[in-house]
């Protein structure tokens, strides 16, 4: 039996102090249109089966507008308050947390969007697939609706996961679909979406991009929408896993979900979404097309990116004039985009995630 000295047990508590929690969740918070769920959210948060967790609130709420965010996290002794005295975005403000929890020497963060309420052992589900597969990078929940304006939590599912088209767009994996139990055991999915996802820092470090000052771990260069299924390309380059556990379930009250379906429910879809969202999703999967072009591909995948990019186009010279300024904003961040796409940490074929690519929706 091994018998510790005073010295050595007082110097094991003051590791363990200032190593923190294990898992750290942190969401970002924006004015009213986040504090209305704070309640219900933190609620469900402490009603966790799981407790080794530290909980940051990063909030994008300018100093010069009223916060009603800090009024509510005040009330909530756990959560650790981090005011950023700006809107940095999603992408910047999850950096800053990233950070901390780093720094602080967790094994997992949970990003975690403050419009969901949680089941109570849906983070013990997600931090046990991690600690039994090292191969996975991301875990994230079965994500169903949660109607919010009524307080009802529905079967309709928000999403399982991320798909990848033959084009190179993205699609929320059986969003609208009613649930019907399945899939019921884990599956390998290509991306996760950052409404609700478990991530391995281990798996973050890799695939950080070092931009000179400090690692960016969601790409900067998109202040807001697709960052998750850029970040979710970049780890499956590095060979991490990503996985939907159907057992774990969060509920989302999503205000702006992906264009699927027919053209016609693609166009209603977008028009709900105003046009600074609609300008930021189209800047990032230009972003996305060109930092990853130019990875082995077959010839008909290049073949009908081109042509998604071409409809895309004139689809905004036609109909959306307003989002032909991101190309301007391409064009002065073509370096950048370059610097990212050279940093990439690739360990696998790239050829090998074709089979990812589903027919587009």
């Amino acid at each position: 039996r091994i018998i510790l000295t005073t010295e050595q047990l007082l110097v094991t508590v003051i590791y363990n102090m200032a190593k923190g929690s294990r898992v750290y969740i942190g969401f970002l918070g924006y004015g009213q249109s986040t504090a209305k769920y704070l309640p219900d959210f933190l609620d469900s948060l402490g009603q966790q089966t799981f407790t080794d967790i530290e909980i940051i609130a990063g909030d994008n709420t300018p100093t010069s507008t009223d916060n009603p965010n800090e009024a509510i996290i005040k009330h909530y002794s756990s959560v650790r308050y981090c005011p950023f005295q700006a809107n940095l975005g999603f992408a910047k403000g999850y950096n800053r947390l990233f950070k901390l929890a780093i720094e602080e020497e967790a094994d997992y963060f949970l990003v975690i969007n403050p419009d969901t309420c949680l089941q109570p052992k849906t983070i013990e589900y997600l931090v046990n697939y991690l600690d039994q597969h090292s191969e996975a990078g991301a875990v994230m929940p079965k994500i169903l609706r949660w109607d919010f304006q009524n307080k009802c939590l529905t079967k309709e599912i928000d999403s399982l996961g991320v798909a990848l088209t033959q084009s190179g767009a993205f699609y929320d994996i059986g969003q609208g679909r009613l649930d019907g139990g399945e899939p019921s055991q884990p599956c390998s999915i290509f991306g996760f979406t950052g409404a609700g996802v478990l991530l391995r820092l281990s798996a973050l470090r890799s695939v950080a991009f070092d931009n000179g000052q400090y690692p960016e771990y969601f790409d900067e260069l998109m202040f807001m929408y697709k960052e998750d299924c850029d970040l979710s390309y970049r780890l499956r380059l590095a060979d991490w896993e990503i996985v939907l556990l159907p057992e774990a379930v969060i509920y989302h009250d999503r205000t702006a979900a992906r264009a699927q379906g027919k053209a016609k429910n693609q166009w209603k879809e977008r028009r709900r979404s105003s046009k600074l969202i609609r300008k930021w999703s189209y800047h990032n999967q230009l972003i996305i097309f060109f930092k990853y072009w130019f990875l082995p591909k077959k010839f008909s995948t290049r073949l009908k990116e081109i042509n998604y990019q071409i409809k895309r186009f004139f689809f905004a010279l036609i109909l959306e004039p307003f989002t032909l300024s991101v190309w301007r904003a391409i064009f002065q961040e073509r370096a950048a985009i370059v610097a990212r796409r050279r940093a990439l940490n690739i360990k696998i074929n790239p050829l090998s995630l074709e089979k990812w690519r589903h027919r587009n929706k």
